[in-house]
């Protein structure tokens, strides 16, 4: 069964949002650009990459 993730990584212009599948996971865990990474329910691996941006919005750093 594949899994989904929410990504927020590091990109040339500020945070950027992704959305990852367990079977293209491999190689990324160890990736230094990775800010946060939320596991997505079924519902919300279907949902549009601005829609899952609003539901789990990069978390404050200081």
């Amino acid at each position: 069964m594949t899994e989904w993730y929410f990504v927020w990584v590091e990109g040339l212009r500020g945070p950027m949002p992704q959305k990852w599948s367990s079977e293209g996971l491999w190689g990324q865990i160890g990736r230094q650009d990775v800010i946060v990474r939320f596991a997505l329910d079924d519902a919300e691996a279907h949902l549009p990459i601005d829609e899952l941006a609003k539901r789990h919005p990069i978390p404050d750093r200081k």
